[in-house]
């Protein structure tokens, strides 16, 4: 496993994507940060500069959510800059989507309601409500209310709100956070259609979703980079998941038991997915997939060495 050290900074991470129009670029030059004087973020550096979806990926307390709050300037830095496009954050007018943990729509109004509320306060004509409408396909959920959808609905309307008026910039803290795994892989599908003209900043915490939705990665810990670059380099080798669910075993029997876990040795994320697709096509409920190959807690203690 490949680890690196500061004298490997900054980390540029590009990918060759035939995108017609201005490219945006992200850096950060020895940023950091935290709350009430404690320091969170540590001399952070990299560079952003081609449009995909670019995956923050740390256990829980790394510091993802505390770099994104960052980037959309709620916190300031102690130390170094954010720079948009060779512009700091703090002069630029760089347009951001940014979907946290909680969906910020009130929940006493309908979809169709929330959205042209939403439209107002961005200033963006009916068209692009339609336009998001026809996206995230939530025409037939238009005269409910915000308060009966189901958590994967809300996440859809959430998301359709964040790009009301075309934003240059999407930051997604966990957005799959608390869905079942069909509505996650919508979710990340989605994704992947919007990540072809913007950049998609894609935090989690589960490598499985990770190398699912991402093929770039910034890998962190303590609130300092570990490793950026291809999500291969994290997972190169055995592969190992686990999923919780039910007709599994009506599907194959190429697998073993963890309590509740049917586990799979396979050798690339590509074949888990398949597996996934598999199981799901063919009729068994999946209620978790998690990687099990502690990959990410082999990748941190050895870059601590």
């Amino acid at each position: 496993m490949t680890s690196v050290s500061k004298s490997d900074l900054p980390f540029t991470l590009k990918k060759k994507l035939n995108v017609v129009g201005e490219i945006m670029k992200i850096n950060l030059d020895h940023f950091s940060t935290g709350y009430s004087g404690k320091e969170i973020l540590h001399d952070l550096t990299f560079e952003v500069s081609s449009p995909g979806i670019y995956v923050v990926l740390g256990k829980n307390g790394a510091g993802k959510t505390t770099l994104f709050r960052s980037m959309t300037g709620l916190l300031k830095p102690y130390s170094g800059t954010i720079r948009y496009n060779d512009v700091e954050l703090e002069k630029s007018d760089v347009k951001i989507a940014y979907l946290g943990h909680r969906d910020s729509i009130p929940t006493g109004l309908s979809v169709e309601n929330a959205l042209k509320f939403f439209a107002r306060v961005e200033g963006v004509p009916d068209e692009s409500i339609n336009d998001v409408i026809e996206r995230f396909g939530l025409k037939k959920f238009l005269g409910q209310s915000y308060l009966n959808l189901s958590q994967g609905q809300r996440r859809r309307v959430s998301l359709a709100k964040s790009l009301l008026g075309e934003k240059e910039l999407m930051i997604l803290d966990e957005p799959t956070s608390g869905l079942d795994p069909k509505i996650s892989s919508e979710i990340r599908e989605l994704m992947k259609q919007e990540s072809k003209d913007r950049i998609i900043l894609y935090s989690s915490h589960n490598l499985y979703e990770a190398t699912d939705i991402g093929s770039e990665v910034i890998a962190i810990s303590e609130g300092k980079i570990l490793y950026a670059g291809e999500m291969s380099g994290l997972s190169a080798g055995h592969y190992r998941i686990g999923i919780r669910g039910a007709g599994i075993e009506d599907v194959t029997s190429n697998y073993t038991k963890d309590g509740k876990y049917y586990v799979f040795d396979l050798k690339s994320q590509d074949e888990a997915a398949d597996l996934v697709s598999r199981l799901t096509s063919s009729g068994a409920k999946l209620y978790e997939v998690r990687d099990i190959s502690n990959t990410l807690e082999r990748f941190y203690d050895e870059s601590k060495e």
